[in-house]
């Protein structure tokens, strides 16, 4: 087995010898004293929830990616490789059975010991499944093959598997497995309780949050991978892009998020500022309600794909800076990226020939549209409203004020969604929207068996060149043979900062604002 182990003293050093800045400009290594202070960050929304298990929305990743550490990490570099985190070191025991050496030491916010117990528990259904026990949180959409825990000693467990997984390593490193405190879950006494102040051993803790205003964490002095640079975070709540940027500008703030590239100029004229961030490992689409009498038919569906030139769209949108991916998947994907998928078409003669052939005869399509939810998303719609009209798609955009209003059945309409890629597998990515557990069958909304069925083969399919027949035929089923969604382009996370501290942005929705930050980013 290779050696999957690093010290604490070595990823202090990473951390120091990465050039690490304190938002005061001095080095990292500097930055461990008492000058540190408090990173301020706009943010456009606020968290549900600080409890890793219970959502992923991007609120909720910013802030707790800071409270808690997994098992297993990704490094940020292009191929996203596994690292050491909370286990120190890993092995296979079989296809179903992975053992994890934990690291020695490791103290949890409230200054408890983190040990195999808390391994056990952090993955288990009395944690995983949330309060009310029903397996309707988003971890179970990708830790669902785990089958238990063996705790073989203090600082040694054994994850085993429901059945073969090759993917249980990714699975580990991946949202929702963060690692939480037993002893104090069990102490606060009650779900409400433990989510008003949830206890994790990352390099900051909770402090205090107010509802749609901010959330304040603190130093975890005492954390494993080194002194925080910062003496704490505070999250503010600024929903609005303008304002957001007037801060920062007032130096009221030191960090925004969600930057459209309309700002790029405003903020390359200050010479404080720069823009940070880039492509992430998450695709936007525009989700169909395939029930609908009209939408509900495949050439239809096509038609408002193939219409779609996505080169122009990205251009205009986002400066070409953002990916167009062949189908539904990702190039992180590695053994399990078919490379040679066709790309998304921009064929307006075929689209109108389908629409033709589907006997569509100009009515009415409903866009449910929010108002700039994503950045550039209503000019983004416009843009596309044209490009339909001109193969002769009617679509009218009704405007929305969230996700529960357009989600109310009966839907009947497309709308916009994005959807990430918890780790990089097409298990962690299309399989979390279209799979039995995913949001559009839960919704009853789509369905195709036959995706079902192989998905289920594909989770117990170990070997690389097995598995890439299965995940092609699911991508021709979701681009052609009955697509649920329209691809429209990556994702990116775009954001603007001070020059003055150093931050490296992840390939994820994540904020990473500890002292590992840059130790793995050039690895």
């Amino acid at each position: 087995m290779p050696d999957f182990s690093m010290t604490r003293r070595n990823l202090i050093a990473a951390g120091a010898a990465s050039g690490f800045l304190a938002a005061s400009g001095a080095p990292f290594a500097m930055a461990q004293n008492a000058a540190r202070r408090t990173l301020r960050v706009g943010m456009s929304g606020f968290p549900a929830t600080l409890d890793p298990a219970m959502a992923n929305a991007t609120a909720v990743r910013r802030v707790v990616t800071n409270m808690f550490d997994k098992l297993l990490a990704f490094d940020q570099s292009a191929n996203m490789a596994l690292r050491p985190a909370l286990a120190e070191r890993w092995e296979r025991v079989s296809g179903s059975a992975l053992r994890l050496f934990l690291r020695k030491g490791v103290m949890f916010h409230d200054g408890s010991p983190f040990t195999a117990e808390d391994v056990a528990f952090s993955l288990s259904p009395d944690h995983l499944l949330g309060p009310d026990k029903a397996g309707k949180t988003t971890a179970m959409q990708t830790l669902d093959t785990i089958d238990r825990v063996e705790i073989i000693d203090s600082h040694t467990v054994i994850v085993h598997t429901k059945g073969d997984d090759g993917l249980i390593e990714k699975r580990l490193a991946s949202w929702h497995s963060e690692i939480v405190s037993k002893r104090a879950f069990l102490a606060a006494g009650s779900w409400d309780a433990w989510l008003a102040a949830p206890v994790g051993t990352g390099p900051y803790k909770i402090v205090s949050k107010t509802l749609d205003v901010d959330i304040v964490l603190a130093s975890h002095d005492a954390y494993w991978g080194g002194l925080p640079p910062f003496s704490g975070v505070h999250f503010r709540i600024i929903r609005e892009l303008a304002s957001r940027m007037n801060a920062l500008v007032a130096k009221e703030v030191d960090f925004i998020t969600d930057i459209s590239p309309d700002m790029f100029p405003e903020i390359e004229r200050h010479g404080e500022l720069e823009i940070a961030g880039g492509p992430v490992q998450n695709i936007r689409s525009l989700t169909i309600d395939t029930t609908d009498p009209v939408l509900g038919k495949v050439g239809v569906r096509r038609a408002l794909s193939l219409a779609l030139d996505r080169k122009a769209l990205v251009q205009a949108l986002w400066q070409g800076r953002l990916p167009v991916p062949n189908g539904y998947q990702l190039a992180t994907f590695g053994e399990a990226y078919i490379e040679d998928f066709p790309a998304l078409a921009h064929d307006p003669e075929l689209a109108r020939k389908l629409l033709r052939e589907a006997g569509y005869n100009g009515e009415k399509i409903t866009y449910k549209l929010l108002n700039n939810y994503y950045p550039n998303q209503v000019s983004g719609a416009q843009i596309m409203i044209e490009m339909w009209r001109g193969v002769g798609i009617n679509v009218e955009i009704q405007m929305m004020e969230n996700f529960a209003q357009i989600q109310k059945k009966p839907i009947h309409a497309i709308y916009d969604n994005s959807n990430t890629a918890i780790f990089p597998d097409p298990l962690a990515h299309a399989w979390r929207l279209l799979g039995p557990n995913g949001e559009m069958p839960k919704l009853g909304i789509w369905s195709n068996e036959e995706y079902f069925r192989i998905g289920e083969t594909l989770k117990k399919t170990i070997d690389p060149a097995a598995r890439r027949p299965i995940l092609r035929r699911m991508l021709e089923i979701t681009t052609n043979d009955d697509p649920g969604c329209i691809i429209l382009h990556g994702s990116g996370q775009f954001y603007a900062k001070r020059k003055d501290f150093g931050w490296t942005p992840e390939p994820s929705l994540d904020l990473d604002f500890g002292p590992l930050n840059l130790a793995y980013a050039k690895t």
